[in-house]
């Protein structure tokens, strides 16, 4: 298998996880929640997912290291805010996806499918996928408290679960989590390989489940994932800065960052209070509400939407909701007979370029679909 092909594979199943998740409210303790985590399991490469384990408190485990030097442990959280279970319907453009009604959930989904592009992409580390962050760190304490063996086999720990597109957080909460050295370490790792990424150490972290790790591993962490407006109907993702994390991520030698950090010595913000001021910046801290402004992509039918989802979908690789709609709109008498006359590999990607611009500029919707349906017949 060629090295692009492998790269396509590993982009597909991370697309296919990241909408997955983002189209699926899953609130902590739900049955939606615990059928997400069983799922996650089926998408892991086949020997991984054999040995891959849910502790007492329903945490996947996936252990995919190789040598005793392998000391990363990677973390993302699988709860989402939601109130209720159900369908989340999102927005997608080609640089970033929308929350239509309600929270997106890349808090944190996108944190979640790009551990899963990790584990395909072979990076080396311990992988946990943890339950209930959203309601006090659940997962992550107990760990702390049930697997503290476990937490000692690594020098660092790193979540994915952080707004914006800069920050390696160094403080959360009450203290220091991780040393400068190996912030600017992995900021300069992620950078040297892609240019475009502007990383920088960010000591106004607030919470993630690495926080309740820092008694026990030196290194702990929270890398920014691209969501923005996190808890509110006005959360967005930005596709670009994603993608480019994700590929940077693959590519570092974790175990090559520096240890620097004694995680039995406590240092406090209260230690950089010339920085923060001394009442500690954390007591002016508020979480963004629905009042904030954000630019909306409304498209005048919800048939629209589907066909313009469906489009980017295809374009990543993941063909099945556009096919779905084209054998409705060219053959709806029997949809299985078109879907056997249409084959994804004779259609030009800049097929895909152009249907979502005549969609997007509001061409008619069957014109479309019988366009693509053309393209790609097989007679």
């Amino acid at each position: 298998m060629s090295t692009q092909t492998t790269h396509n594979m590993h982009g597909t199943v991370q697309y296919n996880v990241l909408s997955k998740l983002l189209s699926t409210k899953r609130p902590h303790g739900s049955q939606t929640n615990k059928r997400i985590t069983e799922w996650l399991r089926t998408q892991l490469p086949f020997q991984l997912s054999k040995s891959a384990f849910l502790d007492g408190a329903g945490n996947l485990h996936v252990d995919n290291r190789s040598l005793a030097t392998n000391r990363t442990l990677f973390v993302a959280h699988v709860d989402t805010v939601h109130r209720n279970e159900g369908k989340n319907k999102i927005n997608k453009t080609k640089t970033h996806w929308y929350a239509k009604g309600d929270v997106l959930g890349a808090d944190d989904g996108a944190g979640v499918a790009l551990l899963i592009h990790l584990i395909w992409s072979n990076v080396a580390g311990y992988y946990i996928f943890t339950q209930g962050e959203e309601r006090g760190g659940v997962g992550a304490r107990y760990l702390a408290e049930r697997m503290p063996d476990l937490l000692r086999e690594f020098d660092r720990a790193i979540a994915f679960d952080r707004r914006g597109i800069d920050s390696i957080i160094t403080h959360q909460g009450w203290g220091r989590c991780c040393s400068d050295e190996f912030g600017d370490a992995l900021a300069d790792a992620l950078m040297e390989h892609n240019d475009n990424l502007m990383m920088l150490t960010d000591d106004t972290g607030v919470y993630t489940d690495t926080a309740e790790f820092t008694d026990i591993i030196p290194e702990c962490t929270n890398i920014s994932v691209g969501y923005d407006r996190e808890h509110t109907q006005s959360e967005s993702l930005n596709l670009i800065h994603y993608q480019q994390l994700s590929s940077a991520a693959a590519q570092i030698d974790w175990d090559s960052l520096p240890t620097s950090r004694d995680p039995s010595v406590v240092e406090s913000l209260y230690d950089n209070y010339s920085t923060h001021g001394q009442a500690g910046w954390w007591t002016q801290y508020t979480m963004p509400t629905t009042s904030y402004s954000t630019t909306k992509y409304h498209y005048p039918d919800s048939r629209r939407e589907d066909a313009i989802d469906a489009v980017i979908d295809a374009q990543y690789g993941y063909h099945l909701p556009l096919s779905d709609m084209i054998a409705a709109s060219v053959w709806p008498e029997d949809k299985q007979l078109a879907l056997r006359h249409m084959n994804f590999k004779q259609l030009d990607p800049a097929m895909l370029d152009e249907a979502f611009e005549m969609l997007d500029a509001g061409e008619d919707i069957d014109l479309v679909l019988g366009m693509l349906f053309d393209e790609m017949h097989v007679h």
